[in-house]
């Protein structure tokens, strides 16, 4: 369970890093990235909340939590940052992805240090 947890991380890190990229090349192209960028992130907002519960199933039944607990506040926090992203989206009426897509290469950054934390 524990190489699942570890590669979904590495795969959602990477998927919310085309995102971020393919959301702000559209940014500055000033054009729509599409129904397939809404798809990606459905994806992505799905595994996230999967690689959560994985984590937090993890937890419960090896009662063995990582070796630094800043990885819980990694794995905790791009939920929150997904959040912020959707009430702020709603605010950016014609540029949805903007939000997303900065919100993306945040979560790209968590995702990759909490890989970092939960492997040491």
């Amino acid at each position: 369970m524990r190489e699942v947890h570890q590669y979904l991380g590495l795969g959602i890190a990477g998927v919310f890093l085309l995102l971020s990229l393919w959301g702000l090349f559209q940014w500055i192209r000033n054009t729509h990235p599409g129904s397939m960028y809404y798809r990606l992130l459905a994806v992505a907002q799905i595994s996230l909340l999967a690689q959560v519960i994985v984590g937090v199933v993890m937890f419960m039944v090896e009662r063995d939590g990582p070796v630094d607990p800043l990885h819980l506040v990694y794995g905790g926090f791009p939920l929150l940052v997904l959040i912020a992203a959707h009430k702020y989206s709603r605010k950016m009426e014609g540029l949805e992805w903007v939000a997303f897509a900065l919100a993306g290469l945040f979560i790209f950054g968590l995702q990759l240090r909490g890989y970092m934390t939960g492997m040491a």
